[in-house]
């Protein structure tokens, strides 16, 4: 199994993944690069503004597209019906071609074709994405959960404070991270106590005070406010 998994013909995971979403990404600017790009009357074609930026986009979605249709891929395994269903087959490339015909139609063929050629790629896709292309993206989206983090303890620092949010989110993005043992999360702790004394007390870093701090006594809070 193994050997069949290092073979370069053997379809890796988030590979056809990868590749179908920057063919989307190209083909969608090549198809925005009318309305983003001029092309002037009476100067030279080399010249003109929409020339560089048309060769390297469609470059992208040249080179991209062979790349994709060239890369080993696994057919998704479509429901039994589906595959044995003549009629269903027949009908959705009726609706395909019909879509590609009103698009002719309302944006002229030129415009048109980016478009067709965006429905053809995610029609491709559909069928050649796998569980194992689905659960890379769930690793590329993560992106987004710890930006979440990151920006909520942006948000709380100058409500709550900066000492006790890094007190709060060391010990939680310790524990999200997988280190579970009592050893790590006080490590964390102390962790954020001298990154706090460090940043805030020793180097001077002005970060706003918390709003909570107002609430304590006079020179409790002027010290808080200074050093935490």
């Amino acid at each position: 199994m193994s050997e069949i998994k290092n073979d370069p013909n053997y379809p890796k995971r988030g590979q056809v993944l990868f590749a179908a979403l920057f063919l989307i990404c190209a083909t969608l600017l090549l198809a925005a690069i009318g309305d983003q790009t001029k092309w002037l009357k009476g100067k030279a074609f080399f010249a003109q503004p929409r020339f560089w930026p048309g060769i390297g986009v469609g470059g992208m979605v040249l080179f991209t597209a062979l790349h994709y249709w060239n890369l080993p891929r696994r057919e998704r395994r479509m429901p039994r019906w589906i595959r044995e269903a003549d009629w269903f087959q027949w009908a959705e490339s009726l609706f395909w071609a019909v879509l590609a015909g009103v698009l002719a139609l309302t944006l002229g063929p030129v415009l048109a074709a980016p478009f067709v050629f965006l429905v053809a790629t995610l029609r491709i896709s559909y069928v050649y994405l796998h569980k194992m292309d689905w659960k890379e993206a769930k690793v590329w989206l993560s992106v987004f959960e710890w930006a979440g983090w990151f920006l909520a303890y942006v948000v709380l620092v100058p409500v709550l404070g900066y000492l006790p949010m890094t007190l709060v989110f060391a010990p939680l993005l310790t524990w999200r991270m997988g280190y579970r043992s009592r050893r790590m999360l006080w490590a964390s702790v102390i962790f954020g106590v001298l990154v706090v004394l460090i940043f805030k007390a020793f180097l001077q870093v002005k970060i706003p005070g918390a709003m909570v701090y107002e609430y304590l006594p006079g020179s409790i809070r002027n010290f808080f406010i200074l050093n935490l």
